[in-house]
């Protein structure tokens, strides 16, 4: 079965905003980036499907695609427009008329039946990006198999919260947790089953 993983980045006080603080932003030309390349790069070969809010979605749609890349930009955006270019995107929303960006689809109603009959499908994993309200909704609802949280260190006091209420505790299993040089951790967990 195929596995839903959620990729989000989050301050200390468990806010999903990118705060500004000393290594904030792209790193220098040339320099390698380890808190994306952890985050998201070493796993985009296991990934190809990705899950998005309509929110999130159209950021993404106006911001990602490869047209607008440009070669002074660092790597990293570079490698991911790619592979969001040909993952299929599953965009949730009641409301999108349209999902013009290659290989988009739009989903409407319970998004529980939608994740239940993609996780049983053909293919590989399956990447929650973007979007807190959404990313709340499948946790709240256990669609989410494992997390990888990157926790800036920063406690911003405002902000979209990373995580809303849920109907009960959901425990879960620490498989790595990494520090890097302006003190962020990048955690990656499993849901305990």
């Amino acid at each position: 079965m195929r596995a839903v993983s959620l990729h989000m980045y989050m301050t200390l006080d468990g806010r999903a905003e990118f705060p500004e603080y000393p290594g904030s932003g792209d790193p220098p030309d040339g320099a390698p980036d380890p808190v994306s390349t952890e985050m998201w790069l070493q796993h985009l070969d296991a990934l190809d499907t990705v899950l998005l809010g309509r929110h999130a979605y159209e950021r993404w749609a106006e911001f990602w695609p490869r047209a607008k890349r440009t070669p002074g930009e660092h790597p990293f955006y570079h490698e991911f427009s790619r592979f969001l270019d040909r993952a299929e995107k599953v965009v949730f929303s009641e409301t999108l008329r349209e999902a013009s960006w290659e290989n988009s689809r739009i989903v409407r109603g319970d998004p529980g039946r939608e994740i239940h009959r993609l996780k049983r499908a053909r293919g590989r994993g399956i990447a929650v990006g973007g979007g807190p309200r959404f990313a709340q909704a499948l946790v709240a609802r256990g669609l989410v198999d494992e997390y990888y949280l990157t926790v800036f260190p920063v406690v911003l006091g405002r902000g979209s919260p990373m995580f809303g209420p849920m109907e009960g505790q959901q425990t879960l299993e620490l498989l790595s947790a990494k520090s890097y040089r302006w003190g962020e951790l990048v955690l990656h967990y499993r849901t305990a089953r």
